[in-house]
């Protein structure tokens, strides 16, 4: 029943692309978790929550979207960055407002040189 009210965010979540999505509902509770694209895509997704629960009250759903910009709640100040296809470190830098050279520094134990990063590679992403 939870997942017919909030299909609209579950659709919205997969339309994001939000990575590792999982939706289960347990306990009368629609549990959301995932890794959005952008910190604009996880407020896209609050604000259709807020749509479909204007004022948060049924507590029918915990939902645990992070983004990898760094949403604050990261302790260390900065946020983790999976490598895509065709990326390069001043892509990332540029995409997270932050030099590539601060990215490599923030990376020395996993990249010797700046121009070899591979897909797949998580990569730390220090505060601009």
């Amino acid at each position: 029943m939870l997942m017919e009210k909030y299909q609209s965010l579950i659709d919205m979540a997969n339309q994001l692309g939000v990575s590792g999505l999982q939706v289960v509902e347990s306990d009368g509770v629609l549990k959301v978790d995932g890794v959005a694209g952008s910190a604009e895509a996880k407020q896209q997704l609050w604000d259709e929550y807020g749509r479909i629960d204007p004022d948060y009250r049924s507590g029918d759903v915990a939902m645990n979207i992070t983004a990898p910009e760094g949403d604050g709640s990261s302790s260390s100040g900065g946020s983790t960055y999976t490598v895509q296809a065709g990326d390069s470190l001043s892509k990332i830098g540029s995409k997270h407002g932050v030099s590539w050279q601060k990215i490599f520094d923030a990376n020395r134990d996993k990249l010797n040189d700046p121009d070899e990063i591979q897909p797949g590679q998580e990569l730390t992403i220090p505060q601009g």
